[in-house]
């Protein structure tokens, strides 16, 4: 009961901190579709075939893209019922910050800053990247379950990821390979795949057949297996980091902290909701300054954003660590998940007057 009780004064005191200043609500009035989403195929028979296999490179943004959206499309019949053309589907959060990611730069080359020359191959992302290579384990384990699950149905053709040999031994490029390194991170994202295979049929309407598809269910799933995901992935961001200023790396742990708060909450990942809360994402590396006091070319989303994960990772530390676990034990029912969810919103699309 002491940790309970804990929990709520911080929840309250945090609460009412971030929401003391006036506010005024996000609106998106257009849905925040990836670069180049509708130049990439999105099905097995769009893919292009050679020599009798289809081979795809995880680390061209275009091919990284492509799973993203065949994941949504193959998907897409089980959410039917929370949103027209797709968009209540459970999947978009992953799918339009990927596409930030690639927006802002920070898939580029960061060691290329150091020498003020940031030429890029076109659509491809760095190997260097810190941030490619967290996003890597975030939508490979992904692609690689529901290929294994024939989640795509019959294939014609066998699907091969093409390796990079550079820092080879960072990642995996098969089921096989991934499980036998990270089985934990592998059985979670399983977990999505198997659950939405055994939806059954609610309506047999042609058109827009239904299935009993329980929105937190899938949810929780694929959060569960984003966070597996982000632990594999967020060590190669360390290795990375100096090549990164002190603004983006500070930022960088603080974000990757507050999504677990998000996580937890069980937040919706729909695209109204992706795309409102990508409002605030910085649109390019931060500079160490940024980190103090943010640029002048930062939105009010933006600059929002920063200072609010600023706050939670602050609070997090002066509680000596114990904060999520607080958080955590707060979320124990359905109703205070849907209030935490409530409070997120506050504090994220309802920017203060600083």
């Amino acid at each position: 009961m002491g940790n309970q009780s804990m929990g709520s004064s911080l929840i309250i005191l945090l609460s009412v901190f971030l929401c003391f200043f006036p506010t005024r609500s996000a609106t998106v009035e257009n849905f925040n579709y990836p670069y180049l989403w509708d130049q990439v195929p999105g099905n097995v028979e769009d893919l292009p075939v050679k020599d009798n296999k289809i081979i795809m490179d995880p680390w061209d943004y275009r091919d990284r893209l492509s799973m993203y959206k065949m994941i949504l499309n193959y998907s897409a019949k089980y959410f039917t019922q929370f949103g027209i053309n797709n968009t209540g589907n459970a999947f978009w959060m992953l799918t339009t910050f990927y596409g930030q990611l690639y927006e802002t730069g920070r898939l580029n080359d960061p060691s290329n800053y150091l020498v003020n020359d940031n030429t890029e191959k076109k659509n491809f992302i760095s190997i260097k990247s810190g941030w490619g290579g967290i996003n890597y384990y975030v939508i490979i384990p992904f692609f690689l379950v529901a290929l294994k699950l024939n989640f795509f149905g019959t294939l014609p053709y066998q699907i091969e990821l093409l390796p990079q040999e550079e820092r080879r031994s960072d990642f995996c490029y098969s089921f096989d390979e991934c499980y036998t390194s990270y089985p934990q991170m592998m059985a979670s994202n399983s977990k999505i795949f198997e659950y939405l295979q055994s939806r059954e049929k609610t309506s047999n309407n042609t058109e827009n057949s239904t299935y009993n598809t329980d929105m937190d269910t899938i949810v929780h799933y694929i959060w569960s297996g984003h966070h597996s995901g982000i632990d594999v992935g967020k060590p190669l961001f360390h290795d990375k980091s100096q090549f990164y200023s002190t603004g983006e790396k500070d930022f960088t742990e603080a974000f990757l902290f507050t999504v677990e708060f998000i996580e937890e909450a069980n937040y919706p990942s729909d695209l109204k909701n992706s795309s409102e809360f990508l409002l605030g994402f910085p649109h390019r590396e931060l500079t160490t300054e940024d980190w103090l006091i943010p640029g002048w070319d930062l939105n009010k989303y933006e600059k929002n954003l920063l200072i609010i994960v600023k706050i939670i990772s602050q609070i997090n530390n002066i509680s000596g660590g114990v904060l999520l676990n607080i958080w955590k034990t707060f979320l124990i029912s359905e109703t205070a998940r849907k209030s935490a969810q409530v409070l997120i919103k506050t504090i994220f699309l309802f920017p203060k007057v600083y």
